[in-house]
């Protein structure tokens, strides 16, 4: 069963291979992301999007009475 496992893992990454992607290993998590940015690209609107969804969120609670003279 096992070895049927292993056989199918190779098989789906030696499909996965020859499409283009090459693999890559990392030591860290850092690493992962750098690499996923250099690869993905920020989409133009999303600076208005932001914008536009912070002006949709309710000012911030102010603070109880009690922490405002006890600090």
């Amino acid at each position: 069963m096992n070895h049927r496992l292993n056989q199918q893992t190779d098989q789906q990454l030696n499909a996965t291979q020859g499409t283009g992607s090459t693999r890559r290993t990392f030591d860290q998590a850092e690493e992962v992301i750098r690499a996923d940015r250099e690869q993905t690209s920020v989409p133009a609107n999303l600076a208005a999007k932001v914008a536009e969804s912070l002006a949709q969120e309710p000012p911030p609670a102010a603070k109880p009475w009690w922490r405002r003279i006890l600090g």
